[in-house]
């Protein structure tokens, strides 16, 4: 079949599954074409330290959820919310996991830096968003950064009332927990619903809080590295002048 595969979007469909299995390239090979592809280390090749690896991961959730919300929003007449909503919500939870675990790394760091100690990067924790984000509200009133606590505040608000239907995060992965006992939402008879509208809010308003607040302790941090620098090199050379 003298047929170009990538003509148009859905040429591949006009190929029977041995012709396609046996022209359709491998997908980690680099076609050549920059703008179709993705590069899954570019990003990652110019940040140092873990947490900020963690919050641009973190940052592609949230960025992915708004998208299907909003796509949602745009068009819904084939009910597709009803499905997406699961990706959706897992990319929001996924989200917040990577945000708050760089996030209370960071905050000790950045609260032994200010004392001039050393605190190693370390990230701790599973998978349970709500003890994460008590962590770091934990955290925030140790420090001397107690105005990020109100942000905080209203990340754990939205936790909270997702953790009132159900403490097991699989539930936007699968339709059963791991002892194959249905999801609440599969139990329950009465419809379960979810506000796209106010979700956006939600989403949109977690996603500012985590990426800004992550983004100060970065930059305080970088901050009192660089003054601790200029100090060390003055100190220095004045050592080395007899003064």
């Amino acid at each position: 079949m003298n047929i170009d595969l990538f003509e148009n979007k859905d040429a591949w469909k006009l190929f029977d599954t041995k012709e396609l299995m046996d022209i359709i390239p491998n997908y980690f090979e680099f076609s050549g074409n920059i703008e179709n592809s993705a590069y899954l280390n570019w990003r990652f090749d110019f940040i140092r330290n873990t947490e900020n690896q963690f919050y641009e991961m973190g940052k592609a959730y949230f960025e992915t959820a708004i998208t299907l919300i909003d796509d949602c929003l745009n068009d819904n007449i084939d009910k597709k919310a009803d499905i997406w909503i699961f990706p959706i919500l897992f990319n929001v939870v996924h989200g917040t996991e990577i945000y708050l675990k760089g996030f209370n790394s960071q905050i000790r760091i950045l609260d032994k830096i200010e004392k001039q100690e050393y605190q190693e990067s370390k990230i701790e924790g599973k998978h349970n968003i709500l003890q994460l984000c008590q962590t770091a509200i934990s955290l925030i009133r140790q420090s001397s950064h107690k105005d990020l606590l109100l942000e905080f505040e209203f990340v754990k608000k939205f936790i909270d009332i997702l953790y009132a239907n159900t403490n097991d995060m699989t539930f936007a992965r699968y339709p059963v927990d791991s002892g194959k006992h249905p999801h609440f939402y599969v139990q329950k008879t009465e419809n379960i619903t979810i506000d796209l509208d106010v979700l956006r809010i939600w989403v949109r308003k977690i996603f500012e809080i985590l990426d800004s607040c992550t983004g100060f302790v970065d930059f305080q941090i970088d901050q009192i590295k660089d003054w601790l620098y200029e100090m060390q090199q003055e100190y220095g050379a004045s050592k080395g002048d007899g003064n």
